[in-house]
C-alpha cells in the first residue's frame, strides 16, 4: 500500500530539525548552516513536484543539503524572490538549545574529518540512517559507506583519545 505523498510544508517542517543538526556539522557555523538549510528547502520547494517518493522526503533532502554543505559558499547566488515561493517555516524552540560543552567538543572533532567522511558520520550517527539510506542521500554504494564510516570511526578515536581494542564490532546490527 503507497503512503501518500506530504505536502511541501510538511515534509519541509518535518525535516527542518535534521537538516539543520546536520547542517551545523557540516558547515562551520551556525550562519552558514542556516545558510544551508534555507537554501535546501528553497531548492526543494522548487523541485518538490520531481519527487518521486522513492525515499522518505527527509532523505531526498539530505541529498540536496549534502551538495549545498560542500560548496564554499552556500545559498548566495540564489535571488531573493526564490526565497518568497518557501513557505514560512519556524524552527522548534528546542532544536536551537545550546550544546554542552562535551557535544561541542566532538562537533569540533566531526568537523575536522575529510568532508566525505563527516557527511557520513553525521548521517549515521546523528541522524541514525541505516547503510542503504545513507547511500540514497549521497548517491554512493553502501560500500563507500562502510569504508568511510570505518576511516570517520577510527580518526574520531585517534582525536578524541579513546584506546582502540583489536575486536570485531559489527558496522549494523543483522535485521
Amino acid at each position: 500500500m503507497a503512503t501518500e505523498k506530504p505536502t511541501f510544508e510538511e515534509a519541509a517542517k518535518a525535516a527542518w530539525p535534521t537538516l539543520f543538526a546536520a547542517a551545523m556539522v557540516l558547515t562551520e557555523n551556525r550562519a552558514d548552516a542556516e545558510d544551508a538549510v534555507q537554501e535546501t528547502l528553497t531548492r526543494s520547494c522548487a523541485a518538490y513536484g520531481s519527487f518521486r517518493g522513492e525515499s522518505v522526503p527527509t532523505t531526498w533532502m539530505y541529498r540536496i543539503l549534502v551538495r549545498i554543505a560542500a560548496k564554499e559558499r552556500v545559498g548566495h547566488e540564489v535571488a531573493e524572490a526564490e526565497y518568497e515561493k518557501v513557505p514560512s517555516l519556524n524552527p522548534p524552540p528546542d532544536a536551537l538549545a545550546a550544546l554542552g560543552e562535551e557535544v561541542a567538543i566532538v562537533l569540533d572533532v566531526l568537523r575536522s574529518l575529510p568532508r566525505r567522511q563527516r557527511e557520513i558520520a553525521t548521517l549515521f550517527y546523528l541522524e541514525e540512517l541505516s547503510y542503504a539510506e545513507i547511500a540514497v542521500a549521497l548517491d554512493v554504494s553502501q560500500e563507500t559507506v562502510r569504508a568511510a564510516l570505518r576511516r570517520a570511526r577510527a580518526s574520531l578515536r585517534k582525536a578524541l583519545g579513546v584506546e582502540t581494542h583489536e575486536r570485531k564490532v559489527p558496522d549494523e546490527m543483522p535485521g
